[in-house]
């Protein structure tokens, strides 16, 4: 029989009622901290779920890893069209989900939201970057479009926040079919007159398994040799081809 992950919720928030849990005190948890990517592999949902603290407002943020990701743009440079621009941002979490009870522009000011990195559509305004290229008043553009790929990848994305009866609060995030392997910050905040008043942090573990982890670990470790590899590979595979087809 399958049991929905609401009633999950209700029944732990009754017993930590009934354990006379401190309405200071967080408590939160997960469906799963560990999420494992097999060949087969197409995307999991992980249930996050908790009290909620009277006369506060509750965001929560999922993060990770970070990573330099990079930009670009095409310009058409005699007759052909090249990536000409491009810029290359530092320590930018490769995922971002963001859920909250309320609106985020309305519980937290702008400069909470930039200095904490709650907010997807900031998290640029205090990153480094490189560009190959002098801006034409069109920095902000270049971020926009930045968070835009993201959102259109779903590696970027706000859920809605349930709560039941104002005691207990239910997320549900979908983490996409091309999830990198690593750690992954879930970071719940309890906020008040706009100010963070307490928080708290789990993490989730996504990780590669069977032949898929030994291939991506000898990558990671090894990338000289595994290019060797690589190579050697693609040229026995043309030679075989040619080989099928002169018989043909």
């Amino acid at each position: 029989m399958i049991v929905s992950y609401k009633y999950i919720a209700i029944v732990f928030g009754i017993i930590f009622t009934f354990l006379n849990v401190k309405a200071e005190e967080i408590y939160f948890d997960l469906s799963e901290d560990n999420i494992e990517i097999k060949t087969d592999f197409d995307g999991k949902e992980i249930i996050i779920f908790g009290l909620l603290q009277d006369d506060h407002d509750t965001l929560l943020t999922i993060k990770g890893p970070p990573s330099k990701m990079k930009i670009q743009k095409k310009e058409r440079y005699l007759g052909v069209w090249i990536n000409n621009k491009q810029i290359t941002y530092s320590k930018i979490p490769t995922l971002f989900f963001l859920s909250a009870s309320s609106k985020i522009d309305d519980i937290l000011p702008n400069s909470i939201q930039i200095n904490d990195d709650l907010n997807f559509d900031k998290i640029l305004n205090n990153k480094t970057f490189d560009q190959n290229f002098i801006f034409e008043n069109d920095q902000e553009t270049w971020n926009k479009n930045f968070v835009r790929i993201k959102k259109k990848q779903l590696f970027y994305k706000e859920f809605e926040m349930k709560t039941f009866k104002d005691k207990l609060f239910q997320t549900s995030v979908f983490f996409p079919p091309n999830t990198i392997p690593g750690v992954y910050y879930v970071d719940i905040y309890y906020i008040k007159h706009k100010t963070i008043m307490s928080k708290d942090r789990k993490k989730i573990i996504v990780k590669k398994t069977g032949i898929g982890s030994d291939i991506y670990n000898f990558a990671q470790n090894r990338a000289a040799t595994y290019g060797v590899f690589v190579i050697i590979f693609s040229i026995l595979s043309g030679l075989i081809a040619a080989t099928l087809f002169r018989r043909v």
